[in-house]
C-alpha cells in the first residue's frame, strides 16, 4: 500500500505544473550612485556605461541566473543587442518571453534601448522593468517598470541560463 502511494503522489508531482521562478528586477547595485541626468560616465562590471538601460539589463540578465558571456566591450549600444546575439548563437525572434531582453533598435535614436521582460499579457502584450526611458518613464532617467507594453518594433533575446560554476 505505501508503494502505491509512494508512486501515486511522485506522479501527482510531476503531472503538476512547475512553479514559476520569480523574475529579480529590483536591486541594481548602481541606482544610488547614478546621477539626475541618467548616464554615469563609468564602465560597470559588465563593459557598459553605469547607470543606462544596457547596464541595467545586463545586470538583471546577470542577477537572473542567465549568460553575460555574449557581451562585446565596444559592441553594446543598445540597437545592437540581436546581432551580437546571433553571433553568439543566442536566439532572437518576435515573440515575447518572461526573462528575454527587449530590444527597440530605433526608439531612442542613435542607441536603442533594451529592457528585460518581467511578464506576458493574454493579448500579445508584456510587461518590462527598465532603466532610463527618457520621455515614457513616470520617473524621468531611473528605474521603471511598464505594464501591457506592444511587440510592434521590438526585437526579443532569449537569453539561456549561465552555466553552473564547478
Amino acid at each position: 500500500m505505501r508503494r502505491f502511494a509512494l508512486v501515486a503522489l511522485c506522479a501527482a508531482a510531476l503531472a503538476a505544473p512547475a512553479a514559476a521562478k520569480p523574475v529579480v528586477v529590483y536591486g541594481y547595485p548602481l541606482a544610488t550612485r547614478c546621477p539626475a541626468e541618467g548616464v554615469a560616465k563609468s564602465i560597470d562590471e559588465f563593459g557598459m556605461f553605469a547607470c543606462n538601460c544596457t547596464s541595467y539589463v545586463a545586470w538583471a540578465l546577470h542577477a537572473n541566473g542567465q549568460r553575460v558571456d555574449w557581451f562585446v566591450p565596444g559592441s553594446m549600444d543598445a540597437w545592437n543587442w540581436p546581432n551580437v546575439a546571433r553571433h553568439a548563437h543566442i536566439p532572437v525572434g518576435g515573440t515575447p518571453r518572461v526573462g528575454a531582453v527587449a530590444v527597440w533598435p530605433k526608439l531612442v535614436p542613435k542607441f536603442g534601448h533594451v529592457a528585460y521582460v518581467t511578464g506576458l499579457e493574454p493579448d500579445g502584450h508584456f510587461d518590462v522593468a527598465e532603466y532610463n526611458l527618457h520621455a515614457h518613464t513616470r520617473a524621468g532617467l531611473a528605474f521603471d517598470t511598464r505594464v501591457d507594453v506592444d511587440p510592434r518594433g521590438a526585437i526579443f533575446i532569449y537569453v539561456p541560463s549561465a552555466p553552473m560554476a564547478r
